[in-house]
């Protein structure tokens, strides 16, 4: 199981619409199956969304105010890759700059 946290920089996503495109091609593009999702839109600014996934989770909260988005994935596929995981959502959001780290979650 594979855990990916970090932060794009350089973006503007300030709207749920915005927020909910991106997490869809990422979803799309690594695979997850998608049980469940939500999503809320912060006044005066700023969304946050989760997705559900059957192999975990992927939630995002934005900061329009500071050109920052912070993501958090969570799989237990064998056949997740964090780094291609990672690329994707750089390009699908469009950020100039991802700092992450991967942790290697184990099962007990």
């Amino acid at each position: 199981m594979k855990h990916l946290i970090g932060h794009l920089t350089g973006l503007k996503i300030a709207t749920v619409a915005q927020l909910e495109a991106c997490m869809d091609r990422v979803a799309h593009e690594c695979r997850f199956t998608v049980v469940a999702r939500a999503f809320h839109q912060f006044e005066p600014h700023g969304a946050t969304g989760v997705l559900v996934l059957s192999e975990s989770h992927f939630s995002a909260h934005t900061y329009p105010e500071h050109g920052t988005v912070y993501v958090d994935v969570f799989c237990c596929s064998p056949s997740f890759d964090p780094v291609a995981c990672a690329t994707s959502l750089k390009e699908n959001f469009g950020a100039s700059g991802f700092e992450y780290e991967i942790i290697n979650r184990h099962v007990f």
